[in-house]
């Protein structure tokens, strides 16, 4: 088991020759919330060169405030930021983490909270560098989808003040488990980690192998995304209950796909009738969702631009599964949806 810190600004100068000996890496603050040279970490590039001039590997992090996909408090912001900090060091990093554990981003729940930390840990690694997502056990469990987080091979680490190990549902490489260690060459307590896989090999994010799409629906009677389903293992939706929205992603290459929903009106009785069908735009990935709260969907397609994907629906009102279909194809919107139009869809499935 290898032992490293974690430090920003708040630990002060630090004296990296005399820390060099006593630990075996280091992960360092970059900076916090938006790309805003008020938010960089004063003492990163000080922090960074000591690693490097003293052979210690180190790894990154950026402390998210994110409330937004883009503009302001923005995870995008936060990774343009990072991004912009990486520029100034001459060396990788083993890993660049983003620390998910502000209490002002709680509200957004557990399905956009995850999906932030899908996209940052994206375009990190699309930028040529390993990816990960630091949180303490608290939040791996009730905030974030920690397995869907693993499952693309992103590093976890872990935080627990405690002798007993973390308990999550994934494996984790780092677990931090104090945050008042003392070593010589640190005026100021620091944070102990334990790096329980040995991820200091500067490497780009490893490629997945095995080719999953993952994907969940928004249940409109119980007003929440349900959970993930990756590949045709389950289905996604409650038998009797109205599909809304479709999130989805895979763990190689992107996916596209849309959906189209169902309105209605009052007819001369007062009972609600259909009325009319429309698709709406197309969506990339988890950028955002498809579909509209409270709209139930009568149609579906999703392609991908690595795999050929089959999808389905069950029909609420007929009880049953129409037959897989394949072909979307942007340039006509009717042309390989799964569904019957003015049919609600209470189930998905893709494979």
């Amino acid at each position: 088991m290898l032992k490293g810190i974690d430090v920003s600004s708040h630990n002060g100068d630090i004296n990296w020759g005399a820390v060099k000996s006593q630990i075996d890496f280091a992960i360092i603050r970059l900076g916090y919330g938006d790309n805003v040279e008020r938010q960089d970490d004063s003492y990163f590039i000080k922090n960074v060169n000591g690693c490097i001039d003293n052979g210690i590997p180190f790894g990154v992090y950026i402390y998210s405030y994110a409330l937004n996909l883009g503009g302001n408090e923005s995870i995008q912001s936060e990774i343009d930021h990072t991004k912009r900090m990486l520029s100034k060091i001459s060396q990788k990093p083993f890993c660049v983490y983003i620390d998910m554990e502000d209490d002002g981003t709680i509200k957004l729940g557990k399905t956009m909270l995850t999906n932030f930390a899908l996209e940052f840990c994206k375009q990190i690694a699309q930028a040529g560098y390993r990816a990960g997502v630091y949180a303490n056990e608290n939040w791996f469990r009730n905030y974030l989808q920690v397995s869907t987080i693993a499952s693309y091979g992103y590093s976890i680490w872990c935080a627990k003040y405690s002798t007993n190990k973390p308990n999550i549902t994934s494996n984790y490489d780092i677990w931090q488990y104090t945050s008042e260690g003392r070593l010589n060459g640190i005026n100021t307590v620091v944070d102990m980690n334990n790096m329980i896989k040995d991820i200091r090999n500067v490497t780009p994010q490893p490629t997945p192998t095995n080719f999953q799409i993952i994907y969940q629906t928004w249940d409109d009677v119980k007003n929440k995304w349900l959970s993930n389903v990756i590949n045709d293992s389950d289905y996604a939706g409650i038998y009797g209950h109205d599909v809304c929205c479709v999130y989805a992603n895979a763990n190689i290459g992107n996916v596209y796909y849309k959906v189209s929903y169902v309105s209605y009106k009052q007819d001369e009785n007062g009972n609600w009738v259909y009325s009319k069908s429309k698709w709406l735009p197309e969506v990339k990935n988890r950028n955002d969702y498809a579909g509209l709260y409270n709209k139930p969907i009568d149609g579906f397609m999703i392609k991908s631009d690595t795999k050929q994907l089959m999808y389905r629906v069950h029909l609420r009102k007929q009880k049953r599964w129409l037959p897989w279909v394949t072909g979307y194809n942007t340039k006509d919107s009717n042309n390989g949806y799964a569904g019957i139009i003015g049919q609600e869809i209470d189930a998905i499935q893709i494979k």
